[in-house]
């Protein structure tokens, strides 16, 4: 786990479903109260929140997809800084 800022936390959750090579992609808050985990689930993508809300939903592809992304970060991620930032290759 690595402390990063948010923005850079952002930009790595919207690029991570085009990087071939990730397997999982973790963010977490400060006080890791709150997360959000994108997790390959065979062709597609798993979205796993946990904190606001608690819930696994998968992640449509295109314009659907980073929609989704945006409104979780945005729910879990309020008033956040840094993010701790964890990868699976």
């Amino acid at each position: 786990m690595k402390l990063v800022p948010v923005k850079q936390a952002q930009a790595k959750l919207f690029n991570a479903p085009a990087d071939k090579g990730l397997k999982s992609l973790t963010l977490a808050t400060f006080k890791k109260d709150r997360s959000l985990t994108l997790e390959r689930d065979g062709e597609g993508w798993l979205l796993v929140e946990d904190g606001f809300e608690k819930s696994r939903s998968p992640l449509p592809p295109g314009a659907a997809g980073k929609r989704l992304l945006k409104d979780a970060f945005k729910r879990e991620f309020p008033r956040s800084a840094n993010a701790y930032l964890t990868e699976a290759r």
